[in-house]
């Protein structure tokens, strides 16, 4: 009798866990299907999954935790061949022969009981039905398509794919506000920008929309582990990126047009005041504002010196760039900050950055202002 009361209970308790799990069905149809592809493979949180196609549809049924608090991430690949294990699946995407990383998988998340999806097997993305964070991440992955084609044709530098990159997806992150998705990508540019987007640091302007956009996620009902990490996180890069005033400015050695190098104080005595830009030629924005800086210092007064700083990584290219496009103030090069002395002392993080020190002290006294509020602030000075 005992055996059977145990042999019930352990039924019991099973049949309960096993229909305690969520089960979602995902299922859907393929357009613009090869003929040579007959597979469809499935890579979720809970297990790998694959089957045959039938007249190009598919319909799996997954046991998956979709709960509120997390994004549950899963992708796709279309297949000629059979590939039972994910292993498998994952050593001839990294062989690069019938299917590759770069190309093939087909990103979703998984957010419901039930999935429809329609795939383009052209332009390997999948197009869900009433899910809005799926919306969100077919922009995304688009997005990054685009950038990844942009960093192969080497139309630009790469530190401008870098801040497209960052500036587009947080567009996208503005029409999402109360997403984990936003989350998610806020979380991973604050922590590691050169991860996340190939940069060293990003922009005072993408930290200011970062900083909006954190403010207006605030006011929505999230979960309470990832926006503390993301408030942690927003913390912890402002004050690196804090751009400080009141402070000495480095003793940093720099190089003239003829590669002669000496020391920046030996600059700060020449006058009362010196305004700095510092910028480089990758900077675009740096190059546009360089008229309007010109035309300032020309018309300035004479107890105020303006010198542009580069921290180009080459001074060859710094000095080509001068012979194009000589500068009628001083220019010097710093050249590329390895040692962050700029960073960690300054809070220099961004381009063009201007500063105004004051001679007799060596003391940063303003930064942080963008170019139309220099000659406001030259005109306040004794």
């Amino acid at each position: 009798m005992k055996l059977y009361s145990l042999i019930f209970s352990f039924l019991f308790l099973y049949t309960n866990l096993t229909f305690s799990q969520e089960l979602t069905v995902i299922k859907g149809v393929i357009k613009n299907l090869p003929d040579s592809i007959k597979f469809i493979n499935l890579s979720t949180d809970s297990g790998y999954h694959y089957m045959k196609l039938n007249h190009g549809k598919f319909d799996f049924k997954i046991n998956n935790d979709h709960g509120k608090d997390k994004l549950n991430h899963a992708y796709f690949v279309l297949s000629k061949t059979e590939f039972p294990t994910l292993q498998i699946l994952q050593d001839e995407l990294f062989k690069r022969s019938e299917i590759s990383w770069e190309k093939d998988p087909i990103s979703i998340l998984i957010d419901s009981n039930l999935l429809e999806i329609e795939i383009d097997a052209n332009e390997k993305i999948a197009l869900i039905n009433g899910s809005k964070l799926n919306v969100q991440n077919s922009e995304m992955v688009k997005l990054s398509k685009e950038v990844r084609k942009r960093y192969k044709q080497k139309i630009m530098p790469d530190e401008e794919v870098g801040n497209w990159s960052v500036s587009e997806n947080l567009k996208i992150a503005q029409r999402y506000p109360a997403s984990l998705l936003t989350i998610n990508y806020l979380n991973r540019i604050l922590d590691d920008p050169i991860m996340a987007a190939g940069l060293q640091q990003l922009t005072h302007g993408s930290l200011d929309t970062i900083n909006n956009l954190i403010t207006d996620l605030k006011t929505y009902q999230l979960p309470k582990g990832s926006l503390d990490e993301l408030l942690k996180n927003q913390e912890l890069v402002n004050n690196r990126y804090q751009l400080k005033d009141g402070i000495p400015f480095p003793e940093i050695m720099i190089s003239n047009v003829k590669n002669e190098q000496f020391n920046i104080k030996d600059v700060l005595k020449q006058t009362d005041y010196v305004v700095v830009d510092f910028w480089a030629t990758w900077c675009k924005p740096c190059l546009a504002q360089h008229p309007e800086f010109e035309r300032i210092a020309l018309g300035s007064k004479k107890n105020i010196k303006f010198i542009g700083i580069s921290v180009d990584k080459q001074i060859d290219t710094w000095n080509s760039h001068l012979n194009n496009h000589p500068f009628k103030y001083d220019n010097f090069w710093f050249g590329d900050d390895s040692e962050n002395i700029l960073k960690n002392s300054l809070g220099l993080n961004s381009f063009p950055t201007y500063m105004i020190i004051e001679s007799n002290s060596g003391k940063v006294i303003r930064t942080g202002f963008t170019i139309d509020k220099l000659e406001e602030l030259l005109a306040a000075l004794e």
